[in-house]
């Protein structure tokens, strides 16, 4: 090699030690990599904290559309129930419900009664229905009880309180309070 050749590798050499900052020598060549690594694991992790976030504020959404439901559920079977009982004897048509808590209130031996109807097994976004009589809480009063439950639980419930007034045969229901 001749010696200006050998000024042009010297000056290349010389022109990248001024390039490269001293403080990244050969023991601190990993430094940066190391920075960078650790930078994407922090968004990384912000990244699936947000997902997280996200996916638990849907699920919640989620439960209580469910709720909702249920409680509309009680309370529409609540009125249904308020509106036979209003309207019995008022009608030539027979109905069983009415029926069976006249039968229950005729009934000394009993203060309390359950009805369990569970939910369809065709339609799984319905609940099982509960209706709990009761004549003791109160003298004079009939308190219904209306439960919604998914199987397991009761999801929500609604009680109404009616007064009673006739005779075993001839009771007339007057819808007194929810509560």
């Amino acid at each position: 090699m001749n010696e200006h050749q050998n000024l042009n590798i010297q000056e290349n050499i010389d022109v990248k030690s001024k390039l490269v900052p001293s403080r990244l020598g050969k023991r601190n060549r990993g430094a940066a990599m190391i920075v960078v690594v650790c930078v994407m694991a922090v968004v990384m992790i912000l990244s699936l904290t947000l997902l997280l976030a996200a996916y638990q504020m849907f699920a919640t959404v989620n439960d209580e559309g469910r709720d909702e439901l249920y409680y509309r559920q009680a309370i529409s079977f609540s009125e249904v129930v308020r509106k036979r009982l209003e309207s019995n004897g008022s009608t030539s048509l027979t109905d069983e419900l009415i029926g069976h808590i006249d039968d229950f209130m005729k009934d000394t031996d009993k203060d309390t009664e359950t009805l369990k109807a569970d939910a369809p097994a065709t339609v799984g976004v319905y609940g099982g229905i509960t209706v709990t009589l009761d004549k003791a809480t109160s003298k004079g009063y009939l308190i219904v009880t209306v439960s919604v439950d998914d199987g397991k639980n009761i999801m929500a419930s609604c009680t109404a309180k009616y007064s009673v007034k006739g005779s075993p045969g001839a009771y007339q229901y007057t819808f007194k309070e929810y509560y």
